[in-house]
């Protein structure tokens, strides 16, 4: 079964028979590519030698993509390997023969697919580990947690596909909660962030103090407190889809994903 993207809708195929949990016969798996960031670009899998349609089969399957990424192999290893690949193009389609199992399978390829995704520098200092929420098609809801000496930590609620997907934390949320900013998603989008960061006394680095959202709209409250250096992260014409940065127990460095923004 395969979740494909055509004219940024989402379209699902499904080919075989699909095994039911309750029979204890198997477990449905998935991969997960982050599109449009990433994409597939070549199949291995295992068959049985050439005899009767009921042993020749297709016995396990991984994918590898553009960001190196190899899937678990899924199924029991066979005794013939075969690959599913042509030379810089991506997989856009599958194509084979199937009844109870899969007996054959094939591969489309086309031109790599152009990502209108822009990952912007971002601002603050080196402490902490990167972090990355990834893209997607918008912010639903912010929430900005602070610390003693800035922000301490935070999280977005996002959009993918009409669905909404809730990003993980980054830093550590303290006592003091966390504020929120809700967003009239989609006709309101993020255009820009303003922020501040400095160097606490006592701290060994850089954490981000202050943060601010602006919208289409409107422009949020402040999330902290102003320090000495100011930042503006934003590109004319583009909307804010995602955030990474660097965190430990406090927010280091704060930076965004951005798309053209289109009618």
């Amino acid at each position: 079964m395969v979740d494909y993207d055509k004219a940024g809708k989402l379209e699902t195929h499904e080919n075989g028979d699909r095994i039911e949990e309750d029979r204890r016969q198997g477990t449905l798996k998935e991969f997960v590519v982050d599109y449009p960031n990433e994409y597939i670009t070549s199949v291995e899998g295992t068959c049985d030698p050439g005899g009767s349609t009921m042993t020749n089969r297709v016995r396990s399957l991984s994918l590898k993509t553009s960001k190196g990424r190899i899937s678990p192999v899924y199924g029991t290893v066979g005794n013939v390997t075969f690959v599913l690949e042509s030379k810089g193009r991506a997989l856009v389609g599958f194509y084979g023969q199937g009844g109870y199992g899969i007996d054959a399978i094939g591969a489309y390829f086309g031109s790599i697919p152009i990502s209108p995704v822009e990952k912007l520098q971002g601002q603050g200092g080196d402490g902490g580990a990167s972090w990355d929420d990834g893209v997607f098609d918008g912010v639903r809801k912010i929430y900005v947690g602070q610390g003693e000496n800035g922000v301490a930590s935070v999280k977005f609620v996002y959009d993918k596909n009409n669905q909404v997907v809730l990003g993980e934390e980054h830093g550590k949320m303290t006592l003091l909660g966390y504020e929120e900013f809700e967003l009239d998603y989609p006709s309101e989008y993020i255009t820009a962030i303003e922020g501040c960061y400095d160097k606490i006394f006592g701290s060994a680095f850089t954490v981000i103090t202050m943060l601010k959202f602006k919208t289409n709209v409107r422009t949020s409250p402040p999330f902290g407190l102003e320090s000495t250096t100011n930042f503006v992260i934003e590109k004319a014409g583009h909307k804010i889809v995602g955030f990474h940065g660097k965190a430990s127990d406090q927010l280091h460095q704060f930076g965004v994903g951005v798309v053209p923004i289109t009618n």
